[in-house]
């Protein structure tokens, strides 16, 4: 489970493109960025160097945004916003710091197997036990009326007049 996980962050760490500026209004409310649907046109190199930015740029917003922690007399309203702001940015400097460390050990290279092959799905079986060579075995079911593929219920047809 641990390779998946690692291979998964290190098609992100690669692939993902930075952030879209979040959302302006005339509230001070906090809101996420959006994040774009499309990959980075960045080179792995250029991509390390983003990712470090942009580490560097969440750590000091969080230390910023810790050293004003909101006043106990304050609304619950904005306690919540305090937090979910908090736990945003903790988030991303987890993120970033786990996309810098993929690509400093050389990102392309985890998604290769060790055998050099690229790293792919193979075709699986649901349980250990299958052997990929036998066929699968049919077992009939007795159904009944209503569940056979067969039976239709008796409707009139539109064609014959019904008196």
């Amino acid at each position: 489970m641990q390779g998946w996980i690692n291979k998964i962050n290190c098609v992100a760490a690669v692939f993902s493109a930075p952030p879209f500026p979040a959302a302006i209004g005339s509230q001070k409310k906090f809101s996420r960025p959006l994040l774009p649907a499309t990959t980075t046109k960045l080179s792995q190199e250029e991509q390390l160097k983003s990712h470090e930015s942009k580490l560097k740029q969440i750590t000091t917003e969080l230390a910023e945004h810790r050293s004003y922690p909101p006043d106990k007399k304050v609304k619950a309203k904005e306690i919540d916003e305090y937090k979910l702001k908090d736990h945003y940015l903790e988030f991303e400097q987890t993120r970033y710091e786990t996309y810098v460390s993929i690509l400093k050990e050389g990102g392309k290279q985890l998604l290769c197997n060790s055998d050099g092959e690229a790293a792919g799905l193979k075709k699986s079986h649901s349980s250990p036990s299958l052997n990929p060579d036998s066929s699968p075995v049919t077992a009939k079911v007795k159904r009944n009326v209503s569940e056979r593929k067969d039976h239709r219920p008796e409707t009139p047809s539109i064609k014959q007049k019904v008196t």
